[in-house]
Protein backbone atom coordinates (compact mmCIF):
# COMPACT_ATOMS: atom_id res chain seq x y z
CA UNK A 1 0.00 0.00 0.00
CA UNK A 2 1.47 3.22 -1.17
CA UNK A 3 1.70 6.00 1.68
CA UNK A 4 -1.20 8.30 -0.90
CA UNK A 5 -3.65 5.14 -0.43
CA UNK A 6 -2.81 4.88 3.15
CA UNK A 7 -3.67 8.89 4.17
CA UNK A 8 -6.94 8.48 1.75
CA UNK A 9 -10.14 9.87 4.15
CA UNK A 10 -13.57 9.57 4.94
CA UNK A 11 -16.11 11.50 6.46
CA UNK A 12 -18.41 9.78 8.92
CA UNK A 13 -20.91 10.57 11.59
CA UNK A 14 -18.52 10.14 14.07
CA UNK A 15 -15.74 11.49 12.53
CA UNK A 16 -12.88 11.36 9.87
CA UNK A 17 -11.14 7.78 8.96
CA UNK A 18 -8.98 6.27 6.87
CA UNK A 19 -9.74 4.71 4.20
CA UNK A 20 -7.62 1.89 5.82
CA UNK A 21 -9.57 1.39 8.67
CA UNK A 22 -12.07 0.10 6.36
CA UNK A 23 -11.46 -3.19 5.83
CA UNK A 24 -14.69 -5.45 4.84
CA UNK A 25 -17.24 -4.69 2.48
CA UNK A 26 -19.36 -1.12 2.13
CA UNK A 27 -22.59 -0.60 1.29
CA UNK A 28 -22.89 1.97 -0.96
CA UNK A 29 -26.70 3.31 -1.04
CA UNK A 30 -28.79 2.51 1.81
CA UNK A 31 -30.81 4.66 3.80
CA UNK A 32 -30.90 3.96 7.82
CA UNK A 33 -33.71 6.48 8.72
CA UNK A 34 -35.82 8.58 6.32
CA UNK A 35 -39.47 10.03 5.42
CA UNK A 36 -40.82 10.80 1.91
CA UNK A 37 -44.37 10.12 2.89
CA UNK A 38 -45.79 13.63 2.09
CA UNK A 39 -44.23 15.26 -0.90
CA UNK A 40 -43.39 19.12 -0.41
CA UNK A 41 -44.70 19.60 -3.35
CA UNK A 42 -48.38 17.18 -3.76
CA UNK A 43 -49.03 18.42 -7.22
CA UNK A 44 -46.10 16.68 -8.81
CA UNK A 45 -46.44 13.35 -6.77
CA UNK A 46 -48.83 11.77 -4.60
CA UNK A 47 -48.21 10.86 -1.18
CA UNK A 48 -47.50 7.20 0.11
CA UNK A 49 -47.80 6.36 3.78
CA UNK A 50 -45.71 3.66 3.06
CA UNK A 51 -42.51 5.56 2.32
CA UNK A 52 -41.31 5.66 5.45
CA UNK A 53 -38.44 4.29 7.73
CA UNK A 54 -37.86 5.13 11.31
CA UNK A 55 -36.82 2.27 13.29
CA UNK A 56 -33.73 2.60 15.03
CA UNK A 57 -33.10 -0.62 17.05
CA UNK A 58 -34.31 -2.66 14.25
CA UNK A 59 -31.41 -1.03 11.99
CA UNK A 60 -28.95 -1.08 14.68
CA UNK A 61 -29.58 -5.03 14.94
CA UNK A 62 -29.18 -5.70 11.41
CA UNK A 63 -25.87 -3.61 10.66
CA UNK A 64 -24.46 -5.43 13.99
CA UNK A 65 -25.28 -8.84 12.80
CA UNK A 66 -23.73 -8.09 9.41
CA UNK A 67 -20.42 -6.45 10.73
CA UNK A 68 -20.27 -9.88 12.83
CA UNK A 69 -21.67 -12.38 10.04
CA UNK A 70 -19.86 -10.87 6.77
CA UNK A 71 -17.72 -7.97 8.24
CA UNK A 72 -18.77 -5.12 6.81
CA UNK A 73 -17.23 -1.92 7.60
CA UNK A 74 -19.29 0.88 5.77
CA UNK A 75 -22.49 1.83 5.33
CA UNK A 76 -23.09 4.97 3.03
CA UNK A 77 -26.46 6.63 4.07
CA UNK A 78 -28.03 8.90 1.26
CA UNK A 79 -30.60 10.44 2.88
CA UNK A 80 -30.08 14.19 2.34
CA UNK A 81 -32.28 17.67 2.89
CA UNK A 82 -36.12 16.90 1.74
CA UNK A 83 -35.79 13.00 2.76
CA UNK A 84 -35.90 13.18 6.50
CA UNK A 85 -32.15 13.06 6.85
CA UNK A 86 -31.55 12.68 11.11
CA UNK A 87 -27.62 12.97 11.70
CA UNK A 88 -28.17 12.61 15.17
CA UNK A 89 -29.83 9.38 14.89
CA UNK A 90 -27.33 8.37 12.35
CA UNK A 91 -24.19 8.20 14.81
CA UNK A 92 -26.56 6.76 17.07
CA UNK A 93 -26.53 3.65 14.80
CA UNK A 94 -23.10 3.85 13.88
CA UNK A 95 -21.67 4.06 17.31
CA UNK A 96 -24.01 0.91 18.50
CA UNK A 97 -23.55 -0.98 15.31
CA UNK A 98 -20.00 -0.56 15.29
CA UNK A 99 -20.37 0.23 11.37
CA UNK A 100 -18.96 3.61 10.04
CA UNK A 101 -21.58 5.19 8.91
CA UNK A 102 -21.15 8.08 5.93
CA UNK A 103 -24.42 10.45 5.76
CA UNK A 104 -25.01 13.26 2.88
CA UNK A 105 -25.75 16.70 2.22
CA UNK A 106 -27.82 17.84 -0.96
CA UNK A 107 -31.35 17.88 -2.02
CA UNK A 108 -33.46 14.97 -3.35
CA UNK A 109 -35.93 15.16 -6.76
CA UNK A 110 -37.85 18.17 -6.94
CA UNK A 111 -41.38 17.08 -5.87
CA UNK A 112 -39.61 16.83 -2.26
CA UNK A 113 -37.32 19.90 -2.22
CA UNK A 114 -36.93 22.05 0.78
CA UNK A 115 -38.52 25.30 0.90
CA UNK A 116 -34.99 27.01 0.51
CA UNK A 117 -34.83 25.28 -2.92
CA UNK A 118 -38.00 27.49 -4.05
CA UNK A 119 -36.46 30.71 -1.42
CA UNK A 120 -33.16 30.21 -3.71
CA UNK A 121 -34.55 30.39 -6.90
CA UNK A 122 -37.30 33.63 -5.76
CA UNK A 123 -34.08 35.19 -4.99
CA UNK A 124 -32.45 34.86 -8.19
CA UNK A 125 -34.88 35.63 -10.09
CA UNK A 126 -35.73 38.97 -8.19
CA UNK A 127 -32.46 39.93 -9.45
CA UNK A 128 -29.99 40.85 -6.40
CA UNK A 129 -27.10 38.98 -5.31
CA UNK A 130 -25.83 35.45 -6.30
CA UNK A 131 -27.65 32.87 -8.71
CA UNK A 132 -29.61 30.12 -7.91
CA UNK A 133 -26.68 27.92 -8.40
CA UNK A 134 -24.98 29.83 -6.33
CA UNK A 135 -27.94 29.83 -3.36
CA UNK A 136 -27.97 26.53 -3.20
CA UNK A 137 -24.26 25.45 -3.34
CA UNK A 138 -23.27 27.76 -0.60
CA UNK A 139 -26.11 25.86 1.64
CA UNK A 140 -24.60 22.43 0.76
CA UNK A 141 -21.10 24.14 1.67
CA UNK A 142 -22.35 25.43 4.79
CA UNK A 143 -23.68 21.39 6.06
CA UNK A 144 -19.92 20.32 4.62
CA UNK A 145 -18.22 22.63 6.67
CA UNK A 146 -20.17 23.52 9.96
CA UNK A 147 -22.23 19.95 10.48
CA UNK A 148 -26.34 18.84 9.77
CA UNK A 149 -29.44 19.18 11.22
CA UNK A 150 -28.28 21.17 14.53
CA UNK A 151 -25.27 18.46 14.98
CA UNK A 152 -21.14 18.57 14.33
CA UNK A 153 -21.62 15.83 12.09
CA UNK A 154 -20.35 16.31 8.70
CA UNK A 155 -21.15 14.68 5.68
CA UNK A 156 -19.03 12.66 3.42
CA UNK A 157 -21.17 12.64 0.07
CA UNK A 158 -23.10 14.89 -1.93
CA UNK A 159 -26.81 13.47 -2.72
CA UNK A 160 -28.73 11.60 -3.54
CA UNK A 161 -29.52 14.08 -6.11
CA UNK A 162 -31.16 13.47 -9.44
CA UNK A 163 -34.69 13.28 -11.32
CA UNK A 164 -37.66 12.08 -9.79
CA UNK A 165 -39.02 12.15 -13.77
CA UNK A 166 -37.78 10.60 -16.92
CA UNK A 167 -35.72 13.26 -17.95
CA UNK A 168 -34.19 16.68 -15.05
CA UNK A 169 -36.38 19.47 -14.78
CA UNK A 170 -35.23 23.04 -14.84
CA UNK A 171 -34.94 23.10 -11.11
CA UNK A 172 -33.54 19.71 -10.61
CA UNK A 173 -30.40 20.42 -13.13
CA UNK A 174 -30.18 24.01 -10.98
CA UNK A 175 -30.08 21.62 -8.43
CA UNK A 176 -27.19 19.22 -10.31
CA UNK A 177 -25.47 22.15 -10.94
CA UNK A 178 -24.91 23.20 -7.50
CA UNK A 179 -23.87 19.94 -6.23
CA UNK A 180 -21.51 19.64 -8.73
CA UNK A 181 -19.97 22.91 -7.38
CA UNK A 182 -20.40 22.65 -3.80
CA UNK A 183 -18.51 18.90 -4.46
CA UNK A 184 -15.82 20.89 -7.03
CA UNK A 185 -14.90 23.31 -3.94
CA UNK A 186 -15.05 20.71 -1.02
CA UNK A 187 -13.64 17.67 -2.79
CA UNK A 188 -16.96 15.36 -1.91
CA UNK A 189 -18.33 12.85 -4.31
CA UNK A 190 -21.75 12.79 -5.58
CA UNK A 191 -24.14 10.07 -5.70
CA UNK A 192 -27.33 11.05 -8.21
CA UNK A 193 -30.98 9.41 -8.48
CA UNK A 194 -33.26 8.62 -10.94
CA UNK A 195 -32.84 6.51 -14.09
CA UNK A 196 -31.75 9.77 -16.08
CA UNK A 197 -28.19 8.56 -15.66
CA UNK A 198 -26.49 9.71 -18.78
CA UNK A 199 -28.19 13.22 -18.65
CA UNK A 200 -27.24 13.57 -14.64
CA UNK A 201 -23.56 12.97 -15.39
CA UNK A 202 -23.71 15.23 -18.73
CA UNK A 203 -25.26 17.77 -16.22
CA UNK A 204 -22.28 17.29 -13.46
CA UNK A 205 -19.22 16.79 -15.58
CA UNK A 206 -20.60 20.14 -17.95
CA UNK A 207 -20.03 22.08 -15.03
CA UNK A 208 -16.68 20.90 -14.12
CA UNK A 209 -16.54 17.84 -11.94
CA UNK A 210 -14.81 14.79 -12.53
CA UNK A 211 -16.66 11.70 -13.46
CA UNK A 212 -14.91 9.93 -11.45
CA UNK A 213 -16.35 11.77 -8.28
CA UNK A 214 -19.82 10.49 -9.58
CA UNK A 215 -21.62 7.14 -8.60
CA UNK A 216 -24.65 7.30 -11.35
CA UNK A 217 -28.15 5.70 -8.88
CA UNK A 218 -30.47 3.38 -9.67
CA UNK A 219 -28.86 1.82 -12.64
CA UNK A 220 -30.05 -1.69 -11.76
CA UNK A 221 -33.79 -0.49 -12.85
CA UNK A 222 -32.46 0.82 -16.14
CA UNK A 223 -32.55 -1.85 -18.88
CA UNK A 224 -29.68 -0.60 -20.59
CA UNK A 225 -26.29 -2.06 -21.15
CA UNK A 226 -25.34 -0.08 -23.28
CA UNK A 227 -26.18 3.71 -20.88
CA UNK A 228 -24.27 1.30 -18.48
CA UNK A 229 -21.45 1.12 -20.39
CA UNK A 230 -21.31 4.48 -21.47
CA UNK A 231 -21.28 5.49 -18.08
CA UNK A 232 -18.23 3.35 -16.90
CA UNK A 233 -16.72 4.55 -19.92
CA UNK A 234 -16.79 8.26 -19.43
CA UNK A 235 -15.22 6.93 -16.19
CA UNK A 236 -18.57 7.24 -13.71
CA UNK A 237 -19.45 4.88 -11.42
CA UNK A 238 -22.78 2.83 -12.23
CA UNK A 239 -24.76 2.35 -9.23
CA UNK A 240 -26.64 -1.21 -9.22
CA UNK A 241 -27.91 0.23 -5.41
CA UNK A 242 -31.39 -1.10 -4.93
CA UNK A 243 -31.10 -4.31 -5.87
CA UNK A 244 -33.26 -5.55 -2.62
CA UNK A 245 -35.66 -4.39 -4.73
CA UNK A 246 -35.99 -7.77 -6.77
CA UNK A 247 -36.58 -9.21 -3.30
CA UNK A 248 -37.48 -13.52 -4.51
CA UNK A 249 -38.62 -12.14 -8.47
CA UNK A 250 -36.45 -14.96 -10.28
CA UNK A 251 -36.99 -13.20 -13.01
CA UNK A 252 -35.94 -9.20 -11.91
CA UNK A 253 -33.51 -11.01 -9.96
CA UNK A 254 -31.15 -12.56 -12.84
CA UNK A 255 -31.85 -9.39 -15.01
CA UNK A 256 -30.04 -7.49 -12.70
CA UNK A 257 -27.34 -10.71 -12.16
CA UNK A 258 -27.06 -10.13 -15.95
CA UNK A 259 -26.32 -6.46 -16.16
CA UNK A 260 -23.61 -6.95 -13.88
CA UNK A 261 -22.33 -9.63 -15.55
CA UNK A 262 -22.33 -7.85 -18.68
CA UNK A 263 -20.45 -4.59 -16.79
CA UNK A 264 -17.96 -7.89 -15.69
CA UNK A 265 -17.65 -9.27 -18.87
CA UNK A 266 -16.92 -5.55 -20.93
CA UNK A 267 -13.65 -5.12 -18.42
CA UNK A 268 -15.93 -2.44 -16.22
CA UNK A 269 -15.26 -4.40 -12.63
CA UNK A 270 -13.58 -1.23 -11.53
CA UNK A 271 -16.75 1.21 -11.70
CA UNK A 272 -19.62 -1.05 -10.94
CA UNK A 273 -21.01 -0.29 -7.47
CA UNK A 274 -23.60 -2.64 -5.58
CA UNK A 275 -26.06 -2.07 -2.86
CA UNK A 276 -29.19 -3.46 -1.54
CA UNK A 277 -30.80 -0.05 -1.13
CA UNK A 278 -33.74 -0.36 2.15
CA UNK A 279 -35.69 2.61 2.11
CA UNK A 280 -39.27 1.43 3.88
CA UNK A 281 -39.88 -0.20 6.62
CA UNK A 282 -41.50 -3.24 5.05
CA UNK A 283 -38.20 -3.86 3.56
CA UNK A 284 -36.49 -4.23 7.21
CA UNK A 285 -36.42 -7.77 8.44
CA UNK A 286 -38.00 -7.34 11.69
CA UNK A 287 -40.90 -6.23 9.81
CA UNK A 288 -40.53 -9.29 7.08
CA UNK A 289 -38.15 -7.48 4.15
CA UNK A 290 -34.81 -8.98 3.23
CA UNK A 291 -33.27 -6.41 5.13
CA UNK A 292 -29.63 -4.90 4.48
CA UNK A 293 -28.51 -8.21 4.06
CA UNK A 294 -30.41 -9.26 1.27
CA UNK A 295 -26.92 -8.22 -1.20
CA UNK A 296 -24.70 -10.89 0.79
CA UNK A 297 -27.49 -13.47 1.39
CA UNK A 298 -28.82 -13.36 -2.07
CA UNK A 299 -27.08 -11.19 -4.53
CA UNK A 300 -23.94 -11.71 -4.26
CA UNK A 301 -24.84 -15.96 -4.41
CA UNK A 302 -26.20 -14.99 -7.01
CA UNK A 303 -23.29 -13.82 -8.98
CA UNK A 304 -20.96 -16.22 -7.65
CA UNK A 305 -23.42 -18.92 -9.65
CA UNK A 306 -22.97 -16.69 -12.79
CA UNK A 307 -19.42 -16.52 -13.03
CA UNK A 308 -17.92 -13.85 -10.54
CA UNK A 309 -14.68 -14.50 -8.75
CA UNK A 310 -14.22 -13.78 -5.13
CA UNK A 311 -11.58 -11.31 -5.79
CA UNK A 312 -13.81 -9.36 -8.56
CA UNK A 313 -16.74 -9.11 -5.84
CA UNK A 314 -14.07 -7.74 -3.51
CA UNK A 315 -12.82 -5.21 -5.42
CA UNK A 316 -16.61 -4.02 -5.91
CA UNK A 317 -17.64 -3.66 -2.63
CA UNK A 318 -14.67 -2.13 -0.65
CA UNK A 319 -12.10 -0.82 -3.20
CA UNK A 320 -14.62 0.46 -5.50
CA UNK A 321 -16.73 2.45 -2.86
CA UNK A 322 -13.39 3.73 -0.77
CA UNK A 323 -12.02 5.04 -3.92
CA UNK A 324 -15.25 7.05 -5.01
CA UNK A 325 -15.76 8.43 -1.71
CA UNK A 326 -12.25 9.77 -1.06
CA UNK A 327 -10.36 10.25 -4.68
Amino acid sequence: MTLREETRRIRTVTGTIATSDITGPVLSHEHLRLDLRWPSRPALVGSDPRRWLDEEKAVKHELAALRAEHGLGLVVDLTCSGMGRDAASLARVAAAARVAVVAATGVFTEPFHPAFVREALAAAEAGTGPSAVDRLAERLLAEIGFGMDGTNALPGVIGEIGTWGEAPTETEELCLRAAARAARYSGLPVATYGRAGLAQLEILTVAGLAPERVAVGQQDRVDDPGQHRKIAEAGAYVSFGTLGLAGDDETVLGARVRAVMDMLDAGHADRVLLSTGVSRMTQVGRYGGAGYGYLFETFLPALRAAGADDATLDGILHDNPLRWLSS
